[in-house]
């Protein structure tokens, strides 16, 4: 890694909350980040499979409620959030697809339900 340093993922939650109110599809990829940072770095000493699920069932559920008729539509507005690519189109499918392992059955979590429950 060069001399520029990540953003924890508590800056990328507080992030996540701000792109919430704003822009729901900016919120969604930076909960696909999260859920890969949780996934695939050590925190507090351990992998926290189960928040990395969580995010990706928060980044599911708000792609679910977006628009999705058209390429523009589902393009993402970053290329990288907190070090991780976010794919060029970003939909239900891709999210399903790359975080399959932490999202197994676990689909009636609090983190789904209801549009002001999105956050882990």
């Amino acid at each position: 890694m060069t001399g520029d340093s990540l953003p924890s993922i508590i800056q990328l939650e507080a992030i996540f909350r701000r792109e919430l109110t704003t822009n729901a599809r900016a919120a969604a990829e930076t909960a696909y980040a999260l859920a890969f940072r949780y996934r695939n770095e050590d925190i507090g000493g351990c992998r926290r499979f189960d928040l990395a699920g969580e995010w990706a069932r928060c980044s599911l559920k708000i792609l679910e409620d977006l628009p999705s008729d058209t390429l523009e539509q589902i393009a993402s507005t970053q290329s990288s959030i907190g070090g991780v690519a976010i794919p060029h189109l970003l939909h239900p499918g891709v999210v399903q697809a790359r975080l399959a392992d932490v999202l197994h059955d676990n689909s009636t979590s609090p983190a789904v339900t209801g549009h002001a429950a999105h956050a882990p």
